[in-house]
């Protein structure tokens, strides 16, 4: 379920996304925050340690569009390259290559459907996304109904996470002069839905409490950027 809801979001325009990332300061606003948060992660929860490998929220250029943000492009170019560097990074961790190499795969195949086939992308686009939409929300529901530990040290430990990552992509966007608001949704959210899978994957059920507090978190924040907007 986790990776048709990663499918069905992380592919759209994959080919001008790349066309994004040949650049050299998003290369580095993507890298940076994995580079900042992944040392600082290996040695704790599996909870945080999957929030951190995670790619970026794989909403994110659809609420910088819906927030009135003028790079969604560039926010959907970020976003895939989190996408890339965290199969990388899950694919070299021992115990979790099976799930990051599936996961890959569903991504390219994805990404043909939507580049190299427009017409069955068209007539396939709502029903995929709105199976997209469940899985993401069967896995949300799964793992709150395992019964995770969610308490005041989990909400604290996945706020200063998304903080942490926020920072430093905002930081790198500042000095590489780039849309603070695009690389922050880009670069600087972790997806929580992937997380939450990782976290599963290497810790069980009971892991993916930092995950949830940070999708509630996020939402949060995205909700009142739409609503600020409208």
């Amino acid at each position: 379920m986790a990776l048709l809801y990663l499918a069905t979001h992380g592919a759209r325009a994959p080919f001008l996304a790349l066309l994004g990332l040949r650049r050299l300061r998003n290369l580095v606003l993507v890298v940076g925050p994995y580079a900042a948060t992944v040392p600082l992660a290996s040695a704790t929860s599996a909870g945080l340690l999957g929030l951190v490998l995670a790619p970026g929220a794989l909403l994110a250029p659809a609420v910088v569009n819906a927030a009135g943000g003028r790079r969604a492009d560039m926010a959907g170019a970020l976003l895939l390259g989190t996408v890339v560097v965290s199969f990388v990074l899950v694919a070299t961790r021992p115990g979790e290559v099976t799930l990051a190499l599936t996961a890959a795969q569903a991504f390219a195949v994805a990404s043909l459907v939507a580049g190299a086939l427009p017409t069955v992308r068209d007539r396939l686009l709502v029903p995929l996304r709105w199976g997209g939409h469940a899985a993401g929300l069967a896995v949300i529901v799964l793992a709150a109904a395992s019964g995770p530990r969610i308490d005041l040290a989990t909400v604290a430990v996945a706020l200063a996470t998304v903080a942490a990552i926020l920072a430093v992509a905002a930081v790198a966007a500042l000095a590489l002069r780039r849309d603070v608001f695009s690389a922050l949704a880009g670069a600087g959210t972790r997806d929580p839905i992937v997380a939450m899978a990782l976290a599963w994957s290497t810790g069980g059920a009971e892991a993916t409490g930092v995950p949830i507090a940070s999708a509630v978190i996020l939402g949060i924040v995205a909700a009142a950027l739409v609503t600020r907007r409208r």
